[in-house]
């Protein structure tokens, strides 16, 4: 490709690579931003319609607020006054549909009777009140099913502010919000407004955005409020009848109070469409704001398409300015490429007198200056390189360069020079090895390898000399090798540990080793006139000749027979033969193993696997009847969470596969129930520290299928000899007997709430009964030792009716049970127009009945004792009982601020039976008492809960 192009290309393409680069990060830049702000405007138009209904809903349910205020600071329970109110309401806030209050029954007046189906109220005669402008004029109506609908049930049961969903009345599409009205906390009815949406629907409707985008709102399961293209399905169709997925997306959002923008297809105008939503707090409604994603980004592809017209001028305008600058380069330096080509021409031709011309330009003028003087250069080292060369081709090996060179000439007359040396070398060192293996010496190598066509000279001689050096040296070693042979077979046949025979063809023992000797008791002589007939005992006669011929034809060629010594005693043997030539003929030479002992060994190896055998049709056996048996077998690891190493097959009962566990997929610990896995942990570690042989209990555990089974485990611990430990049991499912255990305790539950049930009746008979019996007597002495024996009855009646409505049977909410009898003793014993006030500072106690009993009955006591004796002249006074937990003990503190017992009276011994019965009392539930009488009356008694 020429320079020119070259130039411009390089150019015209970095420009154009800047610029694209420049452009698209300008235009992304761009258009990220201006998405973003289109983004951010149509956010901003959706929050501040969102606000203004969410001010405007907030208006409505302050004025029901307001009324509900009203209500329950209103003391009068004048109907006619209340209506009056509510219909001023109205006609002051026009926008309002309905204003109403609605009571529970009598609970405004106590009067409902009086009003049952009367002018403006229902069959009830409750004060359910309804103004309402529905028809046009201000009208007063009863409200309707406010026994099931949630504009009354929600504040009633939450007593907290409600805003409807929108819902249809008298063809009017509405909502109302309504507040509890409380007195001392206590729901007594509601206070509300109804506001039509058709505002919503009418404000809405005249919402653009950017051009032909809209608005709608929706409440908070998605149903449609107000819509544009859909009014017919406002009140009656929500978002997800669209059965779009991003509307659905859309409206579970909504459904949350989320805000957020979805990209989806307009079911209204079928175009692309981007749909914000933010939700109206007050009420759990949102706005939604549907602008079309071309209108929205029009203002980002217009400025797109301005910045690549831009860019694409700017290339043109390069190209143009790169071509120009690119000419004014290469005009000069096509009149020197010129002037190359005549030289190079030349060259080729053999003219090495051919110079570049020098009159061109002066920015160039350089150029074919100093290319002549590399012509100059190169011409006379390559003339001296010519005359070197030739006068070697014609032998003159003594030839060397004699101009004196430089640089890479130097180095190519330096190599000539070199190569007349080594020629030198490799001929007079191949003529020293020729000659060293004309006097047969084979050791002198070449040393000096010549390279290329040389080498394949000195490799020829080298490959010679090393050929004849192997053939002496194969010589040598097939003579060693024979003197070795010999004296290999000379020490086997000498072994120290097999007995080996050398026979000829018809079994005639030519040869024998020491060992044979002295294993079969033949003396060297006596065996050379045996037969290996003779010495075999295995009665094959002429066979066992035969046999062993055989045997050295084949591979595996190991016969085992038995031997018969010279005393006639016979032993196993293993044969191994092979034919050999001996002397000229064909011989056997057999070696004899004894295999006495391996047979031995065999024998009871046999009888090892017989027992295995025997041992592993009993584990089977075992396994058999494991698996289908009721008990499940387990073997765990001591790590975390239990994962096991064995569990018997018929795990399958849980719904578990054995590779679920084996394979660590599940772990022990992940079938146990939440509610048993922190009691079962607390087992295992007790069960470590204690280092107990065997650990039983009882817990629940999950099935695959997810049913809960109660199980028996029953672990044995394992130890190595390292104090690795690990766990081995079983579990056995016994669902069934909890079953029948929580049966039985259900039954005896329900035995002993009628026990305390009649206990109670009876004790309140006996009550009864005293109360009667007062009445036979008119000494006032007599009457009170009545209702003192009538008090402590009920005190001890109180016990047994908190044990019948406790869950466990066996304690007592001590702090309900002192506040039920304190409130009968205020009751019983009368204070007249006294203000005596008592005051129970029990903490969250629970006792058990023998504790309980006699705590009830001296607390009845001591408050009895001030109720009539502390307050004779005082019109006002203050009885407290105060129970505290004091680590494992309790304090108990009677007080009263009345007139104080008199120093005289001792209440340790006194007549008075009340105060003998405290003190009883007190020694039997192994407690002490103490008196303070500084500002009235105050009895400290410590004690601890009997057991």
């Amino acid at each position: 490709m020429p320079i020119k192009a070259k130039l411009i290309i390089y150019i015209v393409v970095s420009v154009f690579l800047v610029l694209i680069v420049s452009t698209a990060v300008s235009i992304t830049t761009v258009t990220a931003q201006q998405k973003e702000l289109a983004y951010l405007q149509s956010v901003e138009m959706a929050r501040d319609y969102a606000n203004q209904f969410d001010g405007d809903m907030k208006a409505n349910m302050a004025i029901a607020q307001t009324i509900a205020k009203t209500m329950e600071m209103y003391t009068t329970a004048d109907r006619e006054e209340v209506n009056n109110i509510l219909k001023n309401v109205l006609e002051t806030y026009p926008s309002l549909t309905g204003v109403y209050v609605g009571y529970e029954p009598n609970a405004f007046d106590g009067k409902d009777n009086e009003y049952i189906n009367a002018p403006d109220h229902d069959s009830t005669g409750r004060f359910v009140p309804y103004w309402n402008n529905i028809q046009g004029k201000i009208a007063i109506e009863p409200l309707v099913n406010y026994d099931t609908q949630d504009y009354y049930q929600l504040p009633k049961i939450t007593h907290e502010d409600i805003v409807t969903e929108p819902y249809f009345y008298q063809g009017i599409f509405m909502v109302s919000y309504d507040v509890p009205i409380l007195k001392d906390d206590e729901f007594i009815g509601i206070a509300g407004v109804d506001v039509s949406l058709d505002y919503i629907d009418d404000v809405v409707s005249e919402i653009k955005a950017f051009d032909t985008g809209y608005a709608f709102v929706t409440g908070n399961t998605g149903i449609l409020v107000s819509h544009p293209e859909y009014k017919e399905r406002m009140g009656t169709h929500t978002l997800y009848d669209f059965n779009i997925t991003e509307i659905s997306t859309a409206a579970d959002d909504i459904k949350i109070g989320k805000s957020g923008s979805i990209e989806t297809i307009d079911p209204a105008t079928g175009e692309e469409v981007i749909m914000f939503y933010e939700p109206v707090r007050t009420g759990n409604y949102s706005f939604v704001l549907v602008v079309p994603k071309e209108e929205m980004f029009a203002g980002v592809t217009k400025l797109r398409n301005t910045l690549v017209i831009i860019s694409t001028i700017s290339i043109c305008f390069m190209g143009l300015v790169s071509y120009l600058i690119a000419t004014s380069i290469t005009s000069p330096i096509d009149e020197i490429v010129k002037n190359f080509r005549n030289i190079a021409k030349d060259a080729v031709d053999g003219k090495l007198d051919t110079r570049a011309k020098t009159n061109v330009e002066r920015d160039f003028k350089e150029i074919p200056i100093g290319l002549n003087m590399i012509l100059d250069a190169v011409i006379a080292p390559i003339r001296e390189s010519i005359r070197v060369t030739n006068a070697l081709a014609k032998g003159e090996l003594g030839a060397r360069t004699e101009l004196e060179l430089k640089g890479e000439f130097k180095h190519l007359g330096d190599t000539l020079d070199n190569f007349a040396d080594s020629l030198n070398n490799i001929i007079a060192d191949s003529n020293n090895v020729l000659t060293a293996i004309q006097n047969n010496d084979f050791s002198r190598n070449v040393q000096i390898h010549g390279e290329g066509d040389f080498n394949i000279l000195t490799d020829g001689i080298e490959k010679t000399r090393n050929s004849l050096d192997l053939a002496i040296h194969e010589q040598k070693k097939a003579e060693k090798a024979l003197r070795d042979s010999e004296r290999k077979f000379r020490t086997l046949f000498e072994s120290p540990n097999d007995a080996i025979y050398l026979t000829d063809m018809q079994g005639n023992i030519l040869e024998v080793n020491e060992v044979a000797c002295s294993r079969m008791g033949y003396s060297h002589d006596e065996f050379l006139s045996l037969t290996h007939m003779d010495i075999d005992a295995s009665n094959r006669g002429k066979d066992f000749l035969r046999v062993i011929k055989e045997l050295c034809k084949i591979k595996s060629n190991l016969l085992e027979t038995i031997h018969m010594r010279k005393d006639g005693t016979i032993f196993p043997v293993e044969l191994s033969s092979r034919m050999i030539k001996f002397d000229g003929y064909k011989a056997v030479i057999t070696i004899a193993r004894d295999i006495s002992k391996r047979k031995k060994t065999e024998k009871e190896l046999k009888k090892y696997a017989d027992e295995l055998k025997h041992s592993n049709e009993l584990k089977e056996e075992m396994e058999s009847i494991i698996n289908n048996s009721p008990v499940i077998v387990f073997k765990w690891k001591t790590e975390t969470d239990w994962p096991v190493e064995f569990v018997s097959d018929n795990i399958t009962k849980l719904g578990y596969t054995v590779e679920d566990f084996t394979s660590n997929t599940i772990k022990y610990a992940d079938i146990i129930h939440p509610d048993d896995s922190e009691r079962t942990h607390l087992h295992i570690s007790n069960y470590y520290m204690k280092k107990d042989a065997q650990l039983n209990y009882e817990y629940r555990i999950y099935t695959k299928s997810g049913d809960v089974r109660w199980v028996d485990e029953r672990t044995f611990t394992r130890r190595d000899n390292y104090g690795r430990i690990t766990l081995q049991g079983i579990i056995l499912d016994i669902t069934e007997r909890k079953k029948v255990e929580e049966a039985l305790f259900q039954a005896e539950n329900i035995r002993k709430k009628e026990i305390h049930h009649r206990v109670k009746n009876n004790l309140q008979v006996i009550s009864s009964l005293l109360y009667l019996a007062s009445d036979n007597f008119e000494e006032q002495d007599v009457i009170e030792a009545f209702m003192d024996s009538r008090n402590r009855v009920r005190s001890m009646a109180l016990i047994h009716e908190e044990l019948y409505q406790s869950k466990d049977m066996t304690s007592i909410d001590f702090s309900d049970y002192t506040e039920k009898l304190m409130s009968y003793l205020s009751r019983s014993c009368g204070t007249g127009n006294k203000d005596i006030k008592l005051i129970s500072k029990v903490e969250d106690v629970y006792l058990n009945v023998d504790t309980a009993v006699p705590l009830g009955m001296i607390i009845n006591e001591l408050v009895s004792n001030s109720l009539k004796h502390a307050f004779p002249e005082m019109k006002e006074g203050e009885i407290s009982v105060e129970l505290k937990v004091l680590k494992n003990d309790f304090l108990l503190k009677i007080k009263d601020n009345g007139i104080g017992i008199s120093p005289d009276i001792d209440y340790r011994n006194t007549e008075s039976l009340g105060l003998q019965l405290v003190t009883t009392l007190v020694d039997q539930i192994d407690g002490t008492i103490e008196l303070n009488s500084i500002h009235g009356t105050e009895f400290i008694i410590n004690f601890a809960e009997r057991k």
